[in-house]
């Protein structure tokens, strides 16, 4: 039996996207210490979130984009991204979701990812299979790349890398969007930044389950664990279908 029902998280996710919808293309931003962007919607959706899962889970620990917070001795950690892609969020455009991941002893348990704008739920445990809504989905199966596959990459990936990838670029403006179109096969692969643990943790249950392998971009396995109190990537990853990451690596290389 699995310790948590993961109906009641897409349930949360769900409010929590609706809670997002009512804000958008009405958001009024302002800049946190670091310069990055956030919303009244991004707080107001953290807030709830925390709620929720202290009454129902208060054993359990939270690490959340906008309030923070680092364990290292809890079985169960709860990584909150209230609104992954608060830029997009912010511009008016529709690649942005609510993401809630769980580690359990420091690796992928499970994962939900709610896009609100198009009412899709990804969700997996990460042993087991990955949906979008009621669908089963996996990574791509095709063998060969060619001009009309596409990969996700980062906004800022021009600046630091050369693409040469043989079809199409695009970067979707959040890690958890780029996690969903890998795990349905949509997406051949992407090059993630050096994310943070909330950005990634529900997409690393989903890829698990969808048959997607993460590497970092020099070869190096991802290591989760260090993730709980570091919190960001030590280098870019590759996510793809283990048979094409080593081709998808081939295509990258830093200016």
């Amino acid at each position: 039996m699995s310790v948590i029902a993961i109906d009641e998280v897409r349930t949360w996710a769900a409010e929590a996207g609706h809670v997002a919808r009512s804000y958008f293309n009405r958001v009024a931003p302002e800049r946190k210490a670091d310069r990055s962007p956030v919303t009244q919607a991004d707080r107001e959706i953290e807030i709830m979130l925390r709620e929720r899962i202290a009454a129902r889970y208060p054993d359990h620990d939270i690490i959340g984009e906008e309030q923070g917070g680092i364990s290292t001795d809890h079985e169960f950690v709860w990584c909150l991204d209230p609104i992954d892609g608060t830029a997009a969020f912010i511009a008016g455009l529709p690649t942005w979701g609510v993401s809630i991941g769980i580690l359990r002893y420091g690796q992928p348990y499970l994962g939900v990812i709610f896009l609100p704008l198009i009412e899709d739920c990804y969700w997996a445990y990460a042993a087991g299979q990955a949906f979008r809504n009621d669908e089963p989905i996996h990574v791509s199966t095709v063998e060969r790349i060619d001009s009309q596959d596409w990969m996700a990459v980062s906004s800022y990936a021009h600046r630091q890398f050369k693409l040469d990838f043989p079809g199409k670029i695009r970067s979707l403006s959040s890690v958890a969007a780029d996690c969903c179109y890998v795990a349905r096969g949509s997406a051949v692969g992407a090059m993630i930044g050096r994310a943070n643990l909330w950005d990634l943790a529900a997409g690393l249950s989903l890829l698990q389950a969808a048959g997607a392998v993460t590497i970092g971009l020099s070869g190096a396995p991802l290591e989760v664990p260090p993730l709980v109190t570091q919190s960001k990537l030590s280098e870019p990853i590759i996510i793809g279908p283990p048979h094409l990451i080593p081709k998808l690596r081939s295509y990258i290389s830093r200016r």
